[in-house]
């Protein structure tokens, strides 16, 4: 079972990143429960991530890298 994060402070997220991507065997050892930040470009980052978080390595859907490009959404 993960050990929950609550990274306040958190800005774009690279401390929640780091915890994120360590893993045991094929497993993470960390989950980020809560990030808290209040500047809105670093918040919408969090929420990208968050979202990106929920899929398998490398198993994100094509309309994630579609939006990091810049594409709009049919």
């Amino acid at each position: 079972m993960p050990i929950p994060v609550i990274d306040i402070f958190a800005g774009p997220g690279g401390l929640g990143e780091g915890f994120s991507a360590l893993r045991r065997g094929n497993q993470p050892v960390f989950k980020i429960g809560l990030s808290i930040e209040k500047d809105p470009y670093a918040h919408q980052t969090l929420e990208l991530r968050a979202f990106y978080r929920q899929f398998p390595d490398g198993d994100a859907p094509d309309e994630y890298y579609g939006y990091l490009k810049g594409e709009k959404l049919s």
